[in-house]
């Protein structure tokens, strides 16, 4: 009785086991090695797109792409632009906030909303 759990408990950890180093091998993808950890982040699959915000009020928003291939930035009141791999990018939005990856990578981008700050 107590062999059957003690096979049991070992497939479980052994199962345990590998999804963790499964998850933590796509954490640690080469090309994301240089993530600051200070800014909200979000990973991009191939052909796919993030939206990030949708009634947003008005702001200054940073972006930097960690990705081996350019992303799209798509601001509304702001700026419609090509973020290239490493390029980092500060700009006015309001409304909604969209990133398109168009590679056949994935990409991590790190961004930031930063208040606009008005003295009366």
């Amino acid at each position: 009785m107590s062999t059957k759990k003690e096979k049991s408990t070992a497939l479980a950890t052994r199962k345990r086991t590998n999804l963790h180093e499964a998850r933590k091998a796509n954490l640690e993808d080469a090309t994301f090695e240089d993530r600051s950890g200070r800014f909200w982040t979000q990973r991009i699959k191939p052909k796919n797109a993030a939206l990030l915000s949708e009634t947003l009020g008005r702001c200054y928003f940073v972006i930097k792409n960690h990705g081996p291939n350019g992303v799209m930035l798509i601001a509304n009141q702001g700026d419609l632009m090509d973020l290239p791999s490493g390029a980092v990018r500060a700009t006015y939005a309001h409304g909604t906030i969209r990133v398109e990856n168009r590679g056949k990578h994935p990409v991590l981008i790190e961004f930031d909303f930063l208040p606009i700050h008005v003295i009366k």
